[in-house]
């Protein structure tokens, strides 16, 4: 038995898995459940205890969105791969980002200029912001300004 959170497709496979792969510690969130019933699956030779594998892999707290870009963006673009008679899509879930309780404001302004051709802004404005003797991959949000 496999847990998620809404924001997972249970019928989509790869979503499923995904979320086993990014939400889940099997240390903490993997449990097994021994004396199932006998009567589960087929049978073949002599049969053991039988137990039933549970696996929580729902998001546990808030967490940064998806990296992909937005809907409107892929909206957008989605319209622009028809208008230029490129070969039909399948998109599969998740096609588009969105937020899962992390989001700061400012990543809206970024994307903003992004589209607007004004990347550079926010290439002066971050660079300005770097900092001196961090450990690489130490979490932005415990950088004090």
């Amino acid at each position: 038995m496999i847990a998620v959170s809404e924001d997972i497709d249970p019928a989509n496979l790869d979503a499923v898995l995904w979320s086993i792969a990014y939400r889940c510690n099997p240390i903490d969130d993997v449990q097994i459940v021994p004396y199932r019933a006998a009567g589960h699956g087929p049978k073949s030779g002599p049969r053991g205890e039988e137990s039933t594998m549970l696996i929580d892999a729902t998001l546990k707290d808030i967490a940064p969105p998806l990296a992909l870009p937005k809907r409107e963006y892929m909206e957008r673009a989605r319209k622009i791969w028809d208008e230029l008679g490129l070969p039909a899509l399948t998109p599969q879930p998740p096609w588009h980002g969105y937020s899962l309780g992390d989001w700061d404001a400012a990543w809206d302004v970024y994307a903003g200029r992004a589209v607007a051709g004004k990347w550079e802004e926010t290439g002066k404005e971050t660079f300005a912001q770097r900092r001196g003797g961090l450990t690489p991959e130490t979490p932005v949000k415990s950088v004090k300004d």
